[in-house]
């Protein structure tokens, strides 16, 4: 979305409402980074501040994966399955609507949910976190520092997802660094991600289009945000850290391939995108291939309108100017959060994908 002044303010930051008639209204603080420690492992740490109008409460969740893997083919069988380590630590904690304290400051906004977590956000672009599950099993410091201009869902004007639906807020992609302890080992980390600044009313998983994108890319030359209602709206941003350039408008195409059954979702996800955004100054492509992914939500557990996060364990991209020349681009990272209407496909006879070993009459697949 292209609007008159795209800088992030500390306004943006604090905002806690909305003018129109909230229902099911809500608001975050969440984050999503894919990150390399200094063991040499792929991470995936995640979490938000989520405040549910609605719910009564003020939920902070925390979550970590570690390390990548990949799908197999199935004997007997045209499905594929999934092999990933998957999430290795989610925790969620409900609190009491009030529990979220916003406290403006000179020069940044800090913003609490409880004792486990705290982002302070600065007027350079840069967030702060911290959290901790205050057991002894993890805790981390990270800093998320942002390029440019963001993703905007809205400012003094909304962004409708549907007629009812409502959004202010951006997604802005960043470099990363800090380090986490997981368990009594302390990794430090360095890599990339991406947070949201989120203000909600009214969604409707079932008016998705049956399928959702939400991520980011970026490569050491150019940071992207998007997202992809499969069969409403569409939004992306790019930033030319080279050049200076900022895209919010164009026109975008996702395509998934090589899909593999995943069991912890209870559905199939791509384990290749392809990525395709024209706009004003080139093309900008990607091809990302799915090393990990973990389910995600407010309970980690499969829900009604499935979710997972994706994470990239390779990632590829050009982009050619309108001249025609084209640059190979460098350090690709990514995550890509999907929503389903309903598991895709939502029936299936388990010996499609099972691992068990069945005798006698089955189901021949064509």
């Amino acid at each position: 979305m292209k609007i008159e002044n795209p800088n992030i303010t500390l306004a943006d930051e604090a905002r806690n409402g909305v003018k129109e008639e909230v229902r099911s209204g809500f608001l975050d603080w969440l984050f999503e980074f894919n990150v390399t420690g200094d063991d040499g492992e792929l991470y995936a740490l995640g979490g938000s501040i989520l405040s549910l109008a609605l719910e009564k409460i003020d939920l902070a969740t925390l979550c970590m994966a570690k390390g990548t893997g990949s799908a197999r083919q199935l004997k007997n069988s045209i499905y594929k399955i999934t092999q990933f380590p998957g999430g290795c630590m989610n925790k969620f904690y409900r609190n009491p609507q009030g529990t979220l304290k916003i406290e403006k400051r000179e020069h940044s906004v800090l913003v609490t949910c409880g004792e486990q977590y705290k982002v302070e956000c600065f007027d350079d672009y840069s967030w702060h976190i911290m959290v901790d599950t205050l057991d002894g099993e993890y805790k981390a410091d990270l800093w998320h520092r942002a390029y440019g201009y963001p993703l905007w869902y809205g400012r003094e004007t909304p962004s409708y997802l549907t007629q009812h639906s409502i959004t202010y807020g951006y997604n802005t992609a960043g470099d990363v660094e800090g380090e986490f302890t997981y368990m009594g080992k302390k990794v430090k980390v360095k890599g990339t991600g991406q947070r949201e600044r989120y203000v909600a009313v009214d969604s409707s998983a079932a008016e998705l289009g049956g399928w959702e994108d939400w991520g980011y890319i970026t490569f050491n030359e150019i940071h992207s945000s998007m997202y992809d209602m499969r069969l409403g709206m569409k939004d992306f941003a790019i930033y030319d850290i080279e050049n200076k350039k900022y895209y919010p408008e164009g026109k975008m195409e996702i395509t998934h391939e090589d899909w593999a059954f995943m069991r912890e979702l209870d559905g199939f996800v791509p384990m290749t995108y392809n990525i395709k955004i024209e706009t004003e100054g080139g093309i900008y492509q990607v091809k990302a291939h799915v090393g990990n992914a973990r389910t995600w939500g407010v309970t980690y557990k499969v829900p009604d309108n499935p979710v997972a996060v994706l994470i990239f364990n390779k990632v590829e991209g050009t982009f050619t100017d309108n001249e025609g020349n084209v640059r190979t681009l460098t350090g690709g990272r990514g995550t890509m959060s999907v929503r389903q209407w309903h598991a895709y496909p939502n029936i299936l006879p388990r010996e499609l994908y099972s691992d068990e070993v069945l005798t006698g009459e089955k189901f021949e697949t064509l």
